[in-house]
């Protein structure tokens, strides 16, 4: 297994909905993640996978979200299957409490037999996922569905006391991410013990960035026309 260095993960991924779906897109975000010194990538469905892969030199975590399933986050072995062979280093699992098509136990052990060079990376929402899921030894405790569950609904993010939590309780190593908008949320993750942190929506998605400044000005210009 390839081990992820310390440093930032860029998650370049694109959701339904979003006004951009070409995966040209996915791949120059990871190349001038990668430019600026990024130490992995994380993206969505074996296609972006295999083009991003193409592209960089970097690990590469996969997933699919496949929202048939309350827990969705690569819920069955097809799904990790897919982005292994794909080329991903790594596969992020849907860690939570929430129902799931396979026990988490029997996907570990499948991913384990027939892929024993990847990497597993478990996404939790809270301390007692992080508990229930530690026997079994994933390679990483990521802290991606704080917030995103109906038992962490109320959560602040980024939950950066979540990361000095499971870094104080747990030898796995901890990626925090989540709602990661600054660098000083950044530089405290890593003060309270992040091996690495994921960025996603502050950079990979800048049509929502645009829609903050596009609606903190609204207010603004209707008064001046108003006037």
């Amino acid at each position: 297994m390839r081990e992820l260095p310390r440093g930032i993960i860029i998650s370049c991924q694109l959701e339904p909905g979003d006004p951009v779906q070409d995966i040209s897109f996915v791949v120059n975000m990871a190349k001038a993640a990668e430019f600026a010194g990024a130490v992995a990538i994380r993206t969505n469905d074996a296609k972006h996978v295999r083009a991003v892969k193409h592209s960089v030199h970097i690990p590469i975590i996969g997933l699919v979200k496949d929202r048939n399933y309350e827990a969705f986050i690569t819920p069955t072995f097809e799904h990790a299957k897919s982005v292994i062979e794909a080329g991903a280093d790594f596969v992020a699992l849907d860690c939570t409490r929430r129902e799931r098509p396979i026990p988490l136990y029997e996907l570990f052990e499948q991913i384990r037999s027939a892929f024993p060079t990847a990497g597993i990376i478990a996404d939790i929402a809270d301390e007692n996922d992080a508990e229930m899921i530690a026997p079994l030894k994933p390679d990483y405790i990521a802290t991606t569905l704080s917030g995103y569950t109906a038992y962490t609904k109320d959560v602040i993010l980024p939950n950066i006391a979540l990361v000095g939590r499971l870094c104080a309780r747990f030898e796995i190593p901890v990626i925090a991410e989540g709602g990661y908008f600054t660098v000083d949320e950044v530089r405290l993750a890593f003060q309270m013990g992040a091996h690495a942190v994921v960025i996603g929506t502050a950079i990979t998605r800048p049509w929502l960035v645009v829609k903050k400044f596009v609606e903190g000005s609204t207010t603004f210009i209707k008064g001046r026309d108003d006037g």
